[in-house]
């Protein structure tokens, strides 16, 4: 199992650490197939290689990176991941949620679990954090269901927004702030940010 100064939750269904090294071949296993690559951007590798996750598991090591691995909470294996994008100046008070999951643990809720959960932590982390934001393919169904499920808000369509493989799709866009935090935690509002 991991040391527990690498692991951030403990869930019903899932543990979220810290990347391991050896946590290579299992990322290739859960992430090199087109029904996971279909919906990320292109910076997302398909297919997907070993040198791919060993270059990922680098990045995500990185001091400050926001990015961790999803396991089993038996064998501590991976099954996917979720991370946050760090944007600067004026929006540096917001980060960009994503995610994925190996398709042998769909439908189980345990993405659901992990987005709220992580969603809750960061916020725990970060007092001055305003908001997290996810935007996902319309086409994309279980992911907005379990933004939905997670919590998040919609917030609107972007028209025609991305073009990958030669398909145009619309995005939508989710947003869960400090206040949709604070009234899951049960605190007190703040309104002087």
């Amino acid at each position: 199992m991991a040391q527990d100064s690498e692991v951030i939750l403990t869930l019903s269904k899932s543990i979220v650490r810290r990347y391991h090294e050896s946590d290579a071949d299992a990322i290739v296993r859960g992430a090199n197939t087109h029904l996971v690559s279909q919906y990320m951007t292109d910076a997302f590798p398909s297919p997907y290689t070993l040198e791919d996750a060993a270059r990922w598991i680098k990045i995500a090591s990185e001091e400050g990176a926001l990015e961790f691995a999803i396991c089993t909470l038996d064998s501590n294996t991976l099954i996917g991941s979720c991370g946050l994008q760090h944007l600067k100046g004026v929006e540096s008070r917001t980060k960009i949620l994503g995610y994925w999951l190996s398709t042998d643990y769909w439908g189980q809720s345990i993405m659901t679990e992990v987005i709220a959960g992580f969603s809750q932590w960061i916020f725990e982390q970060a007092p001055t954090l305003l908001r997290l934001e996810a935007s996902v393919v319309e086409e994309n169904e279980g992911s907005m269901k379990v933004l939905k499920r997670a919590g998040y808000q919609y917030e609107g369509t972007r028209k025609m927004a991305v073009c990958k493989n030669e398909k145009i799709s619309n995005v939508a866009l989710f947003g869960f702030t400090r206040e949709n935090y604070a009234k899951m935690a049960g605190e007190e509002i703040k309104t002087d940010y």
